[in-house]
């Protein structure tokens, strides 16, 4: 009988042990509806003296972003590029020579987004990357051809028009939601002071900062080729 109660007393601290594991870990669980999560992206980079102040903001607070590069801008800041994929950002393509792909024709297109992809790979060595077309333009021709998903947004922040750094804060903020996409450009001028300070206060009312490729694996949203994403909900 001594024998039973101590097997039975082990069990129970042997489930009592598994319980408390699997608490520690559910929040890293993909897919977790409890917990708050955002994608910052950058456009418009990379450029010297901006792109390279904002990736240090973002060490700084351990975020992760995305950024959706200019193929034209990448063989003279091949460096930043190199930075922003050895911090773990994720890398995607904004065109070639940031223009309306809904003007162009398909021959265009292709070459627009092959030409981008090339000069990321040249320098990383990746590929397959998502594009974010300038101006949120998307047409049935691009729609229909596509190799790849397409990166939109849910909250544009305007930075680019010369708004201060409280106004994007405190705009922003009260805009998001849980899955949110966030729109920012890595050259405009408030744009560091004005990531920082979503950053940082989105982080202090419980979200996380994920890649565009994390957010979505972790709603448990697979991306498919030639459709459009504004949030991961």
């Amino acid at each position: 009988m001594k024998e039973f109660h101590v097997l039975t007393a082990a069990m129970l601290l042997l489930l009592m042990a598994l319980l408390v594991s699997a608490s520690k870990n559910v929040f890293a669980l993909p897919g977790n509806q409890s917990e708050k999560v955002v994608a910052l992206t950058f456009d418009d980079g990379p450029k010297e003296g901006k792109t390279d102040i904002m990736l240090n903001m973002l060490k700084e607070r351990n975020v992760k972003a995305t950024f959706f590069v200019i193929g034209a801008q990448v063989g003279e800041n091949a460096e930043i590029i190199k930075r922003m994929d050895a911090e773990g950002h994720q890398i995607g393509i904004h065109t070639y020579r940031h223009v309306d792909l809904s003007c162009l024709s398909e021959a265009e297109q292709k070459a627009e987004v092959k030409k981008s992809e090339e000069a990321i790979e040249a320098v990383i060595g990746e590929k397959n990357l998502v594009l974010r077309p300038p101006f949120g333009e998307v047409n049935k021709i691009l729609e229909d051809w596509l190799d790849r998903p397409v990166i939109l947004w849910s909250v544009d922040t305007l930075d680019w028009t010369g708004r201060s750094a409280e106004e994007i804060i405190l705009e922003t903020v009260e805009a998001v939601g849980d899955g949110d996409i966030i729109l920012m450009h890595d050259i405009s001028d408030e744009g560091v002071e004005g990531a920082a300070g979503i950053i940082d206060e989105l982080k202090r009312i419980g979200y996380t900062f994920l890649t565009v490729d994390q957010l979505f694996a972790h709603r448990n949203i697979e991306l498919e080729n030639g459709e459009a994403y504004h949030r991961a909900r």
